[in-house]
């Protein structure tokens, strides 16, 4: 027979402590689960002192490297909704360890919770880690060694595991009635105490659980907790973490349906899959506590724990719906790049030391160190955000980008084509002005339009109405009848520019008093892209036959014949009644 000692896949002593590692199995034998049994917890970085009364203290020091030991972290998110950006950056820690360490990324999925989970929830998680270009090692879609990855599938190991500890005295069979459970709460409530489990079946005889199982009483299985002692962990991002044992009760770890809980799920699952480093959200620090208690007990030692600080909100409360999206397909719907938001998810609490902002994923995994993680909130600024997209489309290279814009503006009606000479030429006119896919939209139907009575009868167009505009009108109109403007025009950037500089010379105008009456009456707007190559560009593509009917676009020589019938004197009336009722009030 194999001794206690065999049966531990490698050991190593420091400071006359023998440090078992996370259990390490074979492929050939990965569903063997082969662990230390409860005899073994003085091997396992523990120490106990009585019956009832232990002290763990956790095996994870400060450094993140193990010898001998391959880095293997999971995420492991819930298919009850959207992917959080919370979870989306937990996800994004995680694969830059691993990969910045050279070791495994794992996905599991913690599909326990039955009624609220949803296999297109799942699949949509799935999408969304992948278009941030996330990619599992292991996973349920791609299998490995360690499977199955739905917790959902993974019932026989949990029950075999619920048995061993019933069998070695550290879970016991509660009989309690949800009645009995909720009175005892009630009754600690009125006694100030934590509604933690009286205790009632933990001391119970063989012949009192006999009795109640031949009646057929449905039961749960309960962690019996020490009533004395504490845990302690070293936290790699918060640092020296403890917790007494009398502030736990002895705790549910299979529901009479035979169902695992969370947390005895958690436990077997990172065990089980030789899980050497748990990141996770700074809300599961309290499980830390119950896990480690069922590490202890089935024998396993502990892995490294670093607990990330929660997103949030500019007023400093947990982000969530009420402060706009915060799922990942929202952003993505939104016309947001997956390269910008690891770049801006991975900023949430964690820096290079530097001053530099922009990262790619590939420089992520290089510079990336759990050190560098703050433990204090993370606030979620989305106008940082928004900028930061920007910058990054505008980094993209200009075929990329002409075909991201292209397609928009195709699938939105503005546009009959989605790629050619004008989609090229909007895209380098009009970059600038889009921060978002989706910005484009307005960007390009703004340049297509011609709103000039809207403008003209604006506030901000008084001083442009006052600056002998009719005459200037006509002047352009002279130009344009002439031929001379659209014969400049035929030429591109260069004709423009050699006609504005004679335009100029006739007119005597030059600067702001030369080219925003130009503006106003060629495009319609006070503000906008580049004047002359918007005009070369509405001259060019002037027929319109590439935009959509519905976008209301005007040609250059329709702009021209509803330029003639301007009534400048109207809009000079209009002027004066603006100012005389913003006198008045």
């Amino acid at each position: 027979m194999p001794t206690l000692l065999d049966r531990i896949p490698w050991m190593r002593f420091r400071g006359g402590i023998a440090e078992v590692a996370p259990p390490y199995f074979r492929p050939s034998v990965s569903r063997s689960f082969v662990h230390c049994r409860k005899n073994a917890s003085n091997l396992c970085g523990f120490r106990v002192s009585s019956n009832r009364c232990l002290s763990i203290v956790s095996a994870s020091g400060s450094s993140v490297d193990q010898e001998d030991n391959v880095v293997r972290v999971r995420f492991a998110p819930s298919p009850t909704g959207n992917l959080h950006v919370g979870g989306a950056r937990t996800a994004l820690f995680n694969y830059l360890f691993a990969r910045s360490k050279g070791g495994k990324f794992v996905l599991r999925i913690e599909d326990t919770d039955l009624e609220r989970s949803t296999k297109e929830s799942e699949e949509a998680v799935l999408q969304d880690l992948s278009w941030l270009g996330l990619q599992w090692d292991e996973g349920p879609d791609v299998g490995g060694d360690y499977g199955p990855y739905r917790q959902s599938e993974r019932n026989t190991l949990y029950k075999q595991y619920a048995e061993e500890l019933l069998n070695s005295g550290h879970a016991y069979r509660c009989f309690c009635s949800s009645e009995e459970l909720e009175k005892m709460k009630e009754i600690a409530k009125l006694k100030q105490l934590p509604p933690v489990y009286s205790g009632k079946w933990a001391s119970a005889s063989d012949e009192e659980v006999q009795e109640e199982l031949e009646k057929g009483t449905p039961f749960t299985y309960r962690f019996r907790v020490p009533k004395e002692g504490s845990l302690k962990i070293n936290d790699l991002i918060r640092g020296e973490v403890s917790w007494n044992f009398d502030t736990l009760g002895d705790f549910v770890i299979m529901r009479s349906n035979g169902q695992p809980v969370y947390n005895f799920c958690v436990t077997v699952d990172d065990a089980t899959m030789a899980i050497s480093h748990v990141i996770r959200a700074e809300e599961h620090l309290p499980n830390t506590l119950r896990q480690a208690l069922i590490y202890k007990a089935l024998g396993f030692q502990m892995p490294y724990f670093a607990h990330v600080s929660l997103i949030l909100a500019p007023d400093r409360s947990k982000l969530s719906k009420r402060h706009g999206a915060t799922s990942v397909g929202q952003f993505q719907e939104f016309g947001y790049l997956p390269q910008a938001m690891v770049n801006y998810l991975a900023l949430l609490g964690w820096g290079d030391g530097t001053e530099n902002e922009f990262f790619t994923l590939e420089q992520l995994v290089e510079k990336f160190s759990i050190e560098r993680v703050n433990k204090s909130g993370a606030i979620f600024d989305a106008t940082k955000f928004r900028w930061m997209n920007g910058q990054h489309l505008r980094l993209l290279p200009q075929e990329e980008l002409t075909k991201l814009l292209g397609h928009h503006w195709k699938s939105t009606g503005i546009l009959k084509e989605s790629e050619g000479l004008f989609v090229e030429e909007a895209v380098q006119l009009l970059k600038d002005a889009v921060d978002l896919i989706t910005d484009s939209e307005k960007a390009l139907s703004d340049f297509l339009s011609y709103p000039l009575n809207e403008t003209l009868s604006s506030s901000e167009a008084k001083p442009i109405l006052e600056d002998s505009i009719s005459e200037f009108a006509d002047s352009l109109l002279a130009a344009y009848d002439s031929g001379e403007l659209f014969d400049a025009l035929d030429q591109g950037k260069s004709g423009w520019q050699k006609w504005v500089k004679s335009f100029g010379k006739l007119v005597k105008r030059k600067g702001k008093s030369l080219f925003m009456p130009l503006r106003v009456l060629l495009t319609g707007k006070l503000h906008g892209p580049d004047i002359g190559g918007s005009v070369v560009l509405l001259r060019t593509f002037g027929t319109g036959d590439i935009v959509g009917s519905q976008v209301g676009f005007l040609t250059l020589e329709e702009r021209f014949k509803l330029l003639r019938e301007v009534d400048w004197d109207s809009f000079n009336n209009k002027q004066t009644v603006l100012e005389s009722m913003t006198v008045s009030h």
